[in-house]
């Protein structure tokens, strides 16, 4: 068993250790130590900062890849996000028509490949509000209905990760069952008031997506599910900061109330994002998207999706909010994995974790990507 030496500024949890070493044996993390610990091969990245693989939880797709209409270039997807520093991810499908379902749950590839490892499908709908769909097709919105979940969830499904409004009628139902299939539920594209969401969250919503979008405004009478998630304890909330769909003002405030291990960054990609320019037919779930202003927009004018990238949303966290490099890494990669219950493998440079590492330029733009210890990119 050789062992690779990875040799750089390495971000822990807390800290940036200058002149350090990740270890690396067998495809996962050994030792992270200061100094050159001796090893059969090395990779010297003195300038380079070394962090754990980001873990995007929401990914509509990217690079020409709609993940919810093109299931077979789901592979694809997963090799060129590589480009982002993203390791793991949940290729993502809004609200679809009813008999959608059995073709997507079953036609998900998830076997690992050279690419960013696809963990599991991130349902966004059709459960939600209506009142709050955004740009899920209105006729694939659907009332709470465990039967059609507990079908979803049967049978070695990839589902990982569910989001519903908490204040539509059986939506508890819905919350129980996932549960027990260790799906992780989190609230959105709701109307929710305060007291219903808080209590949602307190039975079993672990998560709020994408905070501050979808979902009622935050109101100094009526705080919603926005005031419940930042009220809340030990709620963990995604957000989108590409400082287009929530005022860097805003991520400041959630950042300040919540903390770096209660924010995961995610994307909200769609099959726009990392496309060349000119490229046609970009769509989000099979309606077509439009890039007047540069945000990815039906032709109602509704935001649908974004344009962002992981690393790019670790620098813009980064300058919204002045948290430390660590803590933004923690946003991007830690908080993400814990959250659906891959804490223990992925999400850290820690002993025992897959050697999943990216190295950062000085600017934070990716320089290259192991993937268990196989340099995949640079």
């Amino acid at each position: 068993m050789k062992a690779l030496a990875l040799r750089g500024r390495v971000v822990t949890d807390r800290e940036v250790l200058e002149e350090a070493t990740v270890l690396v044996e067998d495809g996962r993390i050994s030792a992270v130590s200061r100094g050159r610990p001796v090893a059969d091969e090395a990779c010297e990245l003195p300038e380079s900062y070394l962090v754990p693989g980001f873990v995007d939880l929401q990914v509509n797709g990217s690079f020409g890849v709609d993940v919810a209409t093109m299931l077979g270039r789901v592979p694809e997807l997963s090799e060129k996000l590589l480009s982002t520093g993203t390791t793991a991810y949940l290729p993502t499908a809004i609200s679809l028509p009813r008999d959608s379902y059995p073709g997507l749950l079953a036609g998900l590839d998830l076997r690992p490949g050279r690419g960013a490892e696809a963990l599991g499908l991130h349902l966004e709908g059709p459960f939600i509000n209506p009142a709050r769909r955004g740009a899920h097709p209105a006729e694939s919105v659907a009332p709470p209905d465990a039967a059609l979940l507990r079908e979803m969830m049967s049978r070695g499904s990839p589902l990982r990760l569910l989001t519903l409004a908490p204040e539509m009628e059986g939506a508890a139902e819905l919350v129980a069952a996932a549960r027990s299939r260790g799906v992780t539920v989190s609230a959105g594209h709701s109307d929710a008031p305060f007291e219903t969401a808080y209590r949602a969250l307190e039975e079993g919503v672990r998560s709020v997506t994408h905070l501050f979008n979808a979902m009622s405004p935050l109101h100094h009478r009526e705080p919603g599910l926005a005031g419940a998630a930042l009220a809340h304890p030990r709620t963990v909330a995604g957000i989108i900061a590409d400082g287009r769909h929530v005022h860097p003002g805003m991520v400041r405030l959630a950042y300040r109330l919540l903390g770096p291990d209660r924010i995961y960054l995610v994307t909200d990609a769609i099959s726009a994002a990392g496309a060349p320019p000119g490229t046609g037919g970009l769509s989000l779930a099979g309606q077509p998207v439009y890039l007047g202003d540069g945000t990815p927009r039906l032709a109602s004018g509704e935001l649908s999706g974004s344009l962002l990238r992981m690393d790019e949303a670790l620098r813009n966290i980064l300058r919204f909010t002045g948290c430390t490099l660590p803590e933004a890494v923690r946003m991007a990669s830690t908080t993400p994995a814990r959250l659906i219950g891959e804490g223990r493998r992925r999400g850290r440079l820690s002993p025992g974790h897959d050697a999943d590492v990216v190295a950062l330029s000085d600017g934070l733009e990716v320089e290259a990507v192991w993937k268990g210890g196989e340099k995949v990119l640079g």
